[in-house]
């Protein structure tokens, strides 16, 4: 969590109004693809909110972890929830931009990129990889050279969104 604060506090100082979506906090049941938003209930606030903050979203961040060669099941599953958004007049996130940062391992590129490609975003030039030498005991994200690519991701998304806006 210390690593998205970090993100956060980057991003802000930016101008960019940034809102984390933490899976712990959404507590989020396993999609369900018959299901409607009525039928998890009552576990359908953290849903509701996920799915706004897509509908909202300029722009995202999508970080994880690698496990067994690809995204965590949590990260994954959140991605799920998107299918609430196929029948909107923007489906799912197309046209918006999103950043890539991986923890651990770059094999987890490829499934991020298939996602973002399947539910039509706009994928950044720079995907970054951190490390164990990346963060601090605290997991907060500690070398300079990690919070440059980080910054760097950030104005790619900024440009992007600031290219693309409506007139």
């Amino acid at each position: 969590m210390a690593t998205c604060q970090a993100i956060r506090e980057m991003a802000e100082a930016t101008e960019f109004s940034v809102e984390i979506a933490d899976p712990r906090e959404l507590d989020l049941p396993m999609y369900e693809p018959d299901f409607g938003l009525a039928d998890y209930a009552p576990k359908h606030a953290g849903i509701e909110r996920l799915v706004e903050s897509y509908r909202n979203a300029d722009a995202m961040i999508w970080v994880s972890p690698t496990y067994h060669g690809t995204v965590s099941g949590v990260f994954k599953n959140m991605l799920d929830f998107a299918e609430f958004l196929s029948g909107d007049q923007r489906p799912y996130f197309q046209g918006r931009p999103v950043g890539l940062i991986a923890i651990n391992d770059s094999t987890t590129f490829a499934a991020m990129r298939d996602c973002a490609r399947e539910l039509r975003a706009w994928l950044a030039p720079s995907h970054i990889e951190l490390g164990e030498s990346d963060f601090s005991s605290d997991l907060a994200l500690a070398s300079d050279k990690a919070r440059n690519r980080v910054i760097r991701l950030i104005g790619e998304l900024k440009s992007f969104v600031q290219a693309h806006r409506p007139a």
